[in-house]
C-alpha cells in the first residue's frame, strides 16, 4: 500500500492521470481508452480547453451529456464515429471465384472477415452534429454498420438485451424468423418467394411486446416471450439526419424494415466512396415493401399507419455494392445476402440528389440501380399492422418530387445482376442525367404507379405525373430479353393497377390512366436477337418526347399502344417495325422518313425496316338505360382480352330517332367491366342500345427531303399521314 507521499508523487508524474490546469494546457492521450480512464478517475479541464485522444481532438464543456462515456466533453470540430468509441476496423476481400468451404461455387463479391459495430458511433454523432448545426460529419477509413441483432430464442426467456444506441423505444423493432418453416417449404414449389417470406418472417406490432431503454441510451431491453426454436431480430434503422463526408468503405449489415442507409431528415447527406450491402433476409425482399433491401437512400415507408413527412434536399454520392452471397455465414446456414434494389428514394421526398454508380462485382443480383417510388397511408385490420400490404385500402400518398439522378459508372448486368437500370415511379417532375446500359433487359422504366395520383396528398395534387420530368441521353448494348418478363426494354408505363379497388360490379381490379410530361434527350438501344421490343410506350396520358433515337435489334423499334397521349420520336435508324396500335396519337420524324412512301393496307408482309398503324373497332351493349347528362354507362362486358376501352376512346351510339350520337370513355376500363366513365350523355339511352368502341390508329409522319429510298407504310382501321418536315 502507498503511503500518502509516494501516492501524490505517483499521481503527479502519472501522464495519463494528471489533469492539465492551465488554460489552453491541452493533453495528449495516446488512445480513447486511456482518456476515458483519465476522466473516470476525476480528471477535469478548464472550459474550453482541449486535448486529444489517439490522436481525435476534445473540448472540455462542463455539463455536456452528448458522449455517454464521457460527460463533459464533446467533440473537437467536426463531429466523426470515433469521437463517440467507433472504429474503422473493418476487414473486408473481393471474392474472385472458387470454393470458400465446400458449399460455396463460383462465388463473387465482397466477403467481410471482420470489424467491430459502429453504428452507435455514427449516430451519436449525427445526433450531435444535427443538434449544434455543426457542419458535416466526417468519417475516415472503413467501418461495419450491423443493423440488427438476430438471437435464438429457448422459448422461456423474456429479456432480450439489445446495443443500439436509441433515444424514444419506437426507433426500435422487432420480428421473429421462422428458421424451421424456411426449412420445411423453401423448396415447396406451391409458394412463390414472396410467400415464402411472408410465412418465413413475422412482424410483432409495438402491442406485442416492450421496449426498455437504457438511461443513456446505449441498447435497452426487449420483453417478449417467442416460441423455443424461433429467432428474434431486433432492429434499429440505420438513419443519419445529419451531412457525412466519407472516404473508404462503409459495410451496412441490415435486415427486416430497414434500409441500409436512410437519409433520414431534410438537409441529410452522405458523400463517400463506397458502399457495400448486405441485405441479411431469408427467403426473398416481402410483398409490398419496396423499401426492404435497399442499400442507400432517403426513404420515409412505404405503406405506413401514419402521415409521412416532407423531407427536403437530400444528397447521395457513393459507388454501391451488394455483398456477396454465400452459405453458412454466422447468421444462417442458407442465405447470407438477398437481392433487391441498390438505391432509392420513397415517399414524399423532395429536390433529392442521387449521385450513383457501382465497383467491383457480386453474385447477388440487385433489380436496378435506382428508384424513385410512392408511399402511402393505409388502414390495417384491426389496427394491426401487417407485413403483407396487399388488398388493405390506401388513404394518402407522398411523391418524389424533383428528383436529380446522375450515374457515376455504367449500369452493368454481367457484374451487378441489373435486369433493370433505373425506375421512376409516380414522380413529381425529375431530371435524369445520361446513362450507359451493358446486357440489362430493361434500360429504364417511368410509369404513372399503382394508384397514379388518385390519392395524392393537397400538397402534391395535380403535379404527381404531370410536372416535367427530363432524360439525358440513354445508350443500352446487348439488351438481352428477360424469360421472366416480357421482351421489351424501355417502357412507359400509363396504366397502374390497385391493390385494393375493383371495377363497380366485378372483382377485377381497377386500372388508372395517368399522365406523363417526358421529354428524353435521344436513345441509342442496340438488342439482341430475340428481343422483342427496343422501346414500349403503353397506355399513357400525356405526353412523351422520345428525342434523337437508333434504335436496332429488335423486332419492333417502337411500339405504342391505346391511351390518349401524344409521343412523338425522331429516328435516325431503326431495324423491324415502328408499331403504333389502337388509338395512339404519335409523330414521327428524322432522316430515315424520306423517299418515296410504299402504301399497303393490312400487316406487314415481310421483314425489315416498317412503319404499321392498326386499329381497331369493336361493339358492345348497354346492359341498362341511361338518362341525359349521364357521366357513366352501364355496358355487356367485354371479354375480349384486346378489347380495353382507353381514356380518349370514341364511343358512337345509335339514338332513337336514327342519329349517331358521340361520347368519350374519360379513364381507363378493361375487358370484363360492366361500367364506364364517359363525357356527358346528350339524350336518353335505352338498355339494349348498340355501342360501338372505335380505336382508329393515327400516325403522323414528318417528311424529310426526298432520296431515293423507299418508305413502307401499312395500316389496318386507320391512317398515316405525312406532313411537311
Amino acid at each position: 500500500m502507498l503511503n500518502r507521499r509516494r501516492f501524490l508523487t505517483a499521481a503527479a508524474t502519472a501522464p495519463l492521470l494528471r489533469p492539465a490546469r492551465a488554460a489552453g494546457d491541452a493533453r495528449d492521450f495516446a488512445t480513447r481508452d486511456a482518456a476515458r480512464a483519465w476522466r473516470a478517475a476525476g480528471g477535469r479541464l478548464d472550459a474550453g480547453q482541449r486535448f486529444t485522444a489517439g490522436g481525435i481532438g476534445y473540448l472540455w464543456q462542463p455539463g455536456a451529456r452528448w458522449i455517454p462515456d464521457m460527460a463533459d466533453v464533446v467533440p473537437l470540430g467536426a463531429p466523426r464515429p470515433e469521437h463517440f468509441g467507433a472504429l474503422p476496423d473493418l476487414r473486408w476481400r473481393q471474392l474472385r471465384e472458387g470454393d470458400l468451404d465446400g458449399l460455396n461455387g463460383a462465388v463473387y463479391g465482397p466477403l467481410r472477415a471482420g470489424g467491430s459495430n459502429a453504428i452507435n458511433g455514427f449516430l451519436l454523432a449525427d445526433r450531435y452534429a444535427r443538434a449544434q448545426g455543426a457542419g458535416r460529419c466526417r468519417a475516415e477509413g472503413d467501418y461495419l454498420v450491423r443493423s440488427y441483432s438476430r438471437i435464438r430464442a429457448g422459448g422461456r426467456q423474456d429479456r432480450w438485451a439489445f446495443p443500439f444506441f436509441a433515444e424514444r423505444p419506437e426507433q426500435v423493432r422487432v420480428a421473429l424468423y421462422r428458421a424451421k418453416v424456411f426449412t420445411a417449404l423453401r423448396h415447396d414449389p406451391g409458394l412463390d418467394r414472396a410467400a415464402l417470406a411472408e410465412q418465413v418472417h413475422v412482424e410483432l406490432s409495438p402491442a406485442d411486446y416492450e421496449i426498455e431503454l437504457s438511461p443513456d441510451g446505449l441498447g435497452g431491453v426487449l420483453h417478449y416471450r417467442p416460441e423455443a426454436g424461433q429467432y428474434i431480430d431486433i432492429c434499429r434503422q440505420f438513419d443519419l439526419t445529419a451531412a457525412w463526408r466519407h472516404s473508404g468503405v462503409l459495410w451496412t449489415d441490415f435486415q427486416t424494415f430497414q434500409c441500409g442507409l436512410n437519409l433520414a431528415a431534410s438537409g441529410a447527406a452522405w458523400e463517400g466512396d463506397r458502399i457495400i450491402g448486405r441485405y441479411s433476409y431469408y427467403g426473398s425482399k416481402p410483398a409490398n415493401r419496396g423499401q426492404n433491401g435497399v442499400v442507400a437512400g432517403a426513404i420515409t415507408g412505404y405503406y405506413t399507419t401514419e402521415a409521412q413527412p416532407r423531407r427536403r434536399d437530400v444528397q447521395l454520392r457513393a459507388r454501391v455494392c451488394r455483398a456477396a452471397s454465400v452459405r453458412g455465414d454466422e447468421n444462417d446456414r442458407y442465405v447470407d445476402s438477398d437481392p433487391s434494389i441498390l438505391t432509392a428514394a420513397v415517399g414524399w421526398i423532395d429536390s433529392p440528389v442521387f449521385q450513383v454508380g457501382t465497383f467491383g462485382r457480386t453474385n447477388t443480383p440487385s433489380n436496378m440501380l435506382f428508384l424513385a417510388h410512392w408511399s402511402g397511408r393505409y388502414r390495417p385490420p384491426a389496427g394491426r399492422e401487417t407485413l403483407d400490404k396487399a388488398g388493405y385500402p390506401l388513404t394518402e400518398t407522398w411523391h418524389p418530387e424533383n428528383v436529380t439522378l446522375e450515374f457515376l459508372s455504367p449500369i452493368d448486368r454481367a457484374t451487378h445482376g441489373f435486369t433493370k437500370g433505373w425506375e421512376l415511379a409516380a414522380v413529381a417532375g425529375a431530371h435524369v442525367g445520361r446513362a450507359e446500359h451493358v446486357g440489362v433487359s430493361h434500360p429504364y422504366w417511368i410509369g404513372v404507379g399503382d394508384v397514379s395520383d388518385a390519392f395524392a396528398n393537397p400538397a402534391q395534387r395535380g403535379r404527381v405525373n404531370r410536372a416535367p420530368i427530363r432524360v439525358g441521353h440513354q445508350t443500352a448494348i446487348e439488351i438481352a430479353p428477360d424469360p421472366e418478363t416480357e421482351y421489351y426494354g424501355v417502357l412507359y408505363k400509363g396504366t397502374g393497377t390497385s391493390k385494393f379497388e375493383t371495377y363497380p360490379g366485378t372483382d377485377i381490379a381497377v386500372q388508372r390512366h395517368g399522365e406523363l410530361n417526358v421529354t428524353c434527350e435521344g436513345h441509342s438501344i442496340a438488342a439482341v436477337q430475340g428481343t422483342l421490343e427496343a422501346i414500349r410506350l403503353r397506355q399513357f396520358r400525356g405526353r412523351v418526347d422520345l428525342g434523337d433515337c437508333w434504335l436496332t435489334g429488335a423486332r419492333k423499334a417502337l411500339y405504342a399502344l391505346g391511351g390518349e397521349g401524344r409521343w412523338t420520336a425522331r429516328i435516325h435508324r431503326y431495324d423491324g417495325l415502328i408499331h403504333s396500335q389502337n388509338h395512339a396519337f404519335g409523330r414521327l420524324e428524322g432522316p430515315v422518313f424520306a423517299g418515296t412512301a410504299e402504301r399497303r393496307t393490312g400487316p406487314p408482309d415481310r421483314g425489315g425496316p416498317a412503319v404499321f398503324a392498326e386499329g381497331q373497332v369493336f361493339a358492345t351493349r348497354t346492359r341498362a338505360a341511361a338518362h341525359a347528362g349521364a357521366q357513366w354507362l352501364p355496358i355487356e362486358a367485354l371479354s375480349d382480352p384486346w378489347h380495353d376501352i382507353n381514356a380518349g376512346d370514341r364511343l358512337d351510339i345509335a339514338a332513337p330517332d336514327g342519329r349517331l350520337i358521340s361520347v368519350y370513355a374519360t379513364g381507363l376500363f378493361v375487358n370484363g367491366t360492366v361500367r364506364i366513365g364517359i363525357t356527358p350523355l346528350p339524350l336518353d339511352v335505352a338498355a339494349g342500345t348498340t355501342v360501338r368502341i372505335d380505336q382508329s390508329a393515327g400516325l403522323e409522319i414528318a417528311s424529310a427531303p426526298r432520296t431515293a429510298t423507299r418508305l413502307r407504310l401499312f395500316t389496318s382501321v386507320g391512317r398515316i399521314r405525312r406532313a411537311p418536315f
